[in-house]
């Protein structure tokens, strides 16, 4: 018994240069929609990181001072970025942020601390306090203490057009 084989023609198989062509130009276009998002993501993000960092710190700095017994002074060094909590705990803020401050006026009696100072948080609590503000694309958070309790206050900030 003799068997043939059915002759199958040969075809090509693979992609043709067009094919190839549209599915690059579509990478390439959600390459450059996805991109962008993500900068801008991570531009917001880094701005809620740094406003819950400060927030963070300023509390230590009061949970210092009564832990303590003694005056804490909150900083800012404005040549290098960077929030100061009693001289040691540093906290780098990011060049694509605007920061605003109202430093303390420097009292006799007042240790030098590195940068200006802020905030001071006294052992029975209360606080001296100017301003310190993190800003994104013209709003952000400022910071304040309250003179009396020492109680750490966020505001939105709108900067004028």
């Amino acid at each position: 018994m003799i068997r043939h084989r059915a002759v199958i023609p040969l075809r090509q198989t693979g992609f043709t240069l067009l094919e190839l062509l549209v599915v690059l130009v579509l990478a390439a276009i959600t390459v450059a929609v996805v991109g962008g998002g993500a900068q801008s993501f991570m531009d917001r993000a880094r701005y809620h990181q740094t406003v819950r960092d400060v927030a963070s710190h300023l509390v230590q700095a009061r949970t210092l001072s009564q832990r303590e017994g003694r005056a804490v002074v909150v900083a800012y060094d404005p040549g290098a970025r960077q929030l100061i909590v009693d001289g040691r705990v540093r906290l780098g803020l990011h060049e694509s942020l605007q920061i605003r401050w109202d430093a303390l006026e420097r009292r006799s009696g007042m240790e030098p601390a590195q940068g200006e100072p802020l905030f001071i948080f006294n052992t029975e609590g209360g606080a001296l306090g100017g301003g310190l503000s993190v800003l994104r694309a013209g709003s952000g958070v400022g910071f304040r203490v309250n003179w009396l309790l020492g109680s750490i206050e966020q505001t939105v900030v709108h900067t004028p057009s």
